[in-house]
């Protein structure tokens, strides 16, 4: 049998393509007047955060954020408002919940962030009880493209097969081959990565009869 992982953030989900817009409309939601040296503050740190698989990577950037330009306002709430419009923001992607229901064999979401905000996407439009494990960075402290957190995902789902979907080839998908995974890539352009990836697709609804031939 054959497990099947998906990437989040730009592969079951489609993140807003301007990030400083939600950035900037979550602190006006906080009471604070946005600046273009927040955001760029704020994403020098979180992405530090991300890489360091912290568990709360929005909450310790917000919290460095009101340190650094002395903020009278909560970090809680900075975070908490940021992740709402984030949330808000994200679409699923065209043929997440149709793919995944074609699929008769395990499934999980193999992801870097947050557990707790990684969770809220799922649950929010529908996929979570699509799924038979999400692993998270956050949770496992191995981030994409560390081969360990691809080790964790065998560890949650059991099969004699792996397969990893995802959107950036450099990062996860041959990562993920290089951990014994068959690499599908979803990229826009179906001769993009064509010679290095198992397999191209340019929508998810693809991917269970290319599972077939992987």
């Amino acid at each position: 049998m054959r497990a099947v992982c998906f990437d989040l953030d730009g592969t079951l989900v489609e993140l807003p393509a301007d990030f400083e817009s939600v950035f900037e409309t979550a602190l006006s939601d906080a009471g604070v007047s946005p600046d273009s040296d927040y955001h760029e503050y704020y994403t020098e740190v979180f992405f530090e955060y991300l890489e360091e698989c912290h568990p709360e990577p929005t909450r310790a950037a917000m919290a460095d954020l009101c340190e650094e330009f002395n903020f009278v306002a909560d970090f809680d709430e900075l975070a908490s408002a940021y992740v709402d419009r984030e949330v808000d923001a994200a679409q699923p992607r065209p043929g997440a919940r149709e793919a995944l229901d074609a699929l008769d064999c395990p499934t999980a979401v193999l992801t870097n962030g947050s557990e707790r905000v990684q969770r809220r996407k799922l649950d929010r439009y529908g996929l979570a009880d699509r799924l038979d494990a999400v692993v998270v960075s956050g949770d496992v402290g191995a981030a994409k493209p560390d081969p360990e957190i691809f080790a964790a995902a065998r560890d949650e789902l059991s099969a004699d097969e792996y397969a990893f979907v995802a959107d950036d080839l450099e990062r996860d998908v041959l990562p993920a081959q290089a951990a014994g995974f068959a690499g599908i890539y979803l990229a826009e352009d179906p001769a993009d990565g064509a010679d290095r990836a198992d397999a191209v697709v340019e929508s998810l609804r693809e991917v269970p009869e290319v599972l077939d031939r992987v």
